[in-house]
């Protein structure tokens, strides 16, 4: 479940995505100013406008690490570059996610890898 988020995530596919999200989702997300977004229709308007100036924009899993009970933490690579502006991203960080009822029911990203290790209760 956790790598078709990603995939529908990366294709833009928001409906493919939210169909994995339980109905109150809570969303905090690392791109572009740790915004943070509750409920489906909150996740839909917040990736609207978050995608709307990326020309290209993906976060694909380098590793997923299931933290057993309900949790699993994702080490992701995050690049973009924005349409008008040529701007690049490309950063390492980590998503906690925590499946409640067979969906996700909470998304909390990190831009620095060692607090979402933390985060996780792991250390590095």
């Amino acid at each position: 479940m956790v790598r078709l988020g990603y995939e529908a995530a990366n294709r833009g596919d928001i409906d493919g995505l939210l169909d994995l999200c339980a109905a109150d989702i809570e969303w905090q997300d690392v791109v572009p100013d740790a915004r943070s977004a509750q409920g489906k229709d909150g996740v839909r308007a917040y990736f609207e406008t978050v995608w709307e100036p990326w020309e290209e924009i993906r976060r694909e899993p380098e590793e997923i690490i299931d933290l057993g009970g309900d949790q699993v933490l994702v080490l992701f690579h995050l690049t973009g570059r924005g349409k008008g502006s040529g701007i690049e991203i490309d950063l390492r960080g980590g998503d906690l996610l925590t499946i409640r009822e067979g969906r996700l029911g909470r998304w909390m990203a990190y831009t620095d890898r060692a607090q979402a290790l933390e985060a996780a209760g792991l250390s590095e």
